[in-house]
């Protein structure tokens, strides 16, 4: 299905009608063996509103997004389903704005929709990262020289909180292998082909400041001992070495790769495709609401493979992690 589903045309032809998208949720969460939610009996009856538990010790009644982000929303499924597409195919993301007039509803419910589809995208590589793992920070926030000069910051640039939020990454690099092969086109050419036995892997976490007892914590908790950590000079890496093999990119000496060949130019690759989200299509991220966004840029980091129409069904098929609720948003 998913090549079929590479494009928006597709996507829009597809999911034309309701019970079209009800069948592809149902395939998706169930595998077209509807279950109850809160027993997991597969006996159920249909009623006028969705679904009933034939269970004598249940008999609670659901509905296909009863548990999920979609849950008691009065947008038809259409309109999540085309959200979801947007959000998971567009390079850069989709602001709210854009949502909005694609969809013809109003920002505040476009803006709940996108928050809602980023906070199911949380959690995507839950296994511990190994090998050889770069670590870095970027700092989201507005420039100095871009304000008005009665809204300038003092102080302000560089690693000052003062008005910006740091982010702490850390991307698993790809392994890879070239083999030598012949050309497929011309005759008697030997091309070399480099092969990806496993892919890259960032996560991310939006953090109060930058100091050893905030980045530490955060590294041994989701990278398992003895791998290769790489980073550039800041102190709060220091001790790194009593658990991994923790090498140095000096960037203040303008050094980008060290004498033992290891960079940390992959996660600074990252970090740019990530600003230009920022900066291009949402323009300004508050700090609360930052972690959100990052979790929207680290599935499609963690996706960038697969095909647009690949990467839309496994989108959807995490619409079951939960909801959040607009007063939990707010709050």
């Amino acid at each position: 299905m998913d090549n079929n589903l590479d494009s928006l045309i597709a996507v829009s032809d597809y999911f034309r009608s309701n019970e079209n998208c009800k069948a592809f949720l149902i395939q998706q969460r169930w595998n077209n063996t509807i279950e109850c939610p809160y027993c997991s009996c597969s006996k159920v009856y249909i009623t006028n509103r969705g679904y009933k538990c034939a269970d004598k010790n249940c008999k609670k009644k659901f509905t296909i997004t009863t548990g999920t982000v979609m849950e008691n929303t009065k947008l038809p499924l259409r309109y999540w389903i085309m959200a979801i597409y947007f959000s998971s195919s567009s390079k850069n993301g989709i602001s709210a704005a854009e949502l909005s007039r694609h969809l013809k509803i109003t920002g505040r419910t476009a803006w709940f929709l996108l928050q809602r589809i980023r906070n199911m995208f949380a959690n995507n590589a839950p296994q511990m990262l190994d090998g050889t793992i770069q670590l870095d920070e970027t700092f989201v926030g507005g420039k100095n020289k871009n304000r008005h000069r009665d809204k300038k910051v003092k102080q302000s640039q560089g690693r000052s909180f003062k008005d910006k939020t740091p982010v702490m990454g850390m991307l698993q690099q790809e392994v890879n292998e070239f083999i030598e092969r012949p050309h497929k086109i011309i005759k008697d050419r030997i091309v070399k082909e480099k092969i990806i036995l496993r892919e890259a892997i960032i996560r991310c976490k939006v953090i109060a400041d930058t100091k050893t007892e905030s980045l530490q914590p955060i590294i041994r908790a989701n990278v398992k001992a003895n791998s290769i950590v790489v980073s550039d000079e800041w102190f709060a890496y220091r001790g790194l070495n009593n658990k991994y093999h923790h090498y140095i990119v000096d960037h203040a000496a303008k050094q980008y790769v060290n004498e033992a060949g290891y960079t940390s130019n992959a996660l600074e690759g990252g970090w740019s495709i990530f600003k230009t989200a920022i900066i291009g299509t949402h323009r300004k991220v508050t700090r609360k609401h930052l972690q959100l966004y990052v979790n929207e840029f680290v599935y499609r980091y963690n996706t960038k493979r697969l095909k647009d129409g690949a990467r839309f069904i496994d989108a959807v098929s995490k619409f079951t992690n939960g909801r959040i609720t607009y007063k939990a948003l707010v709050a």
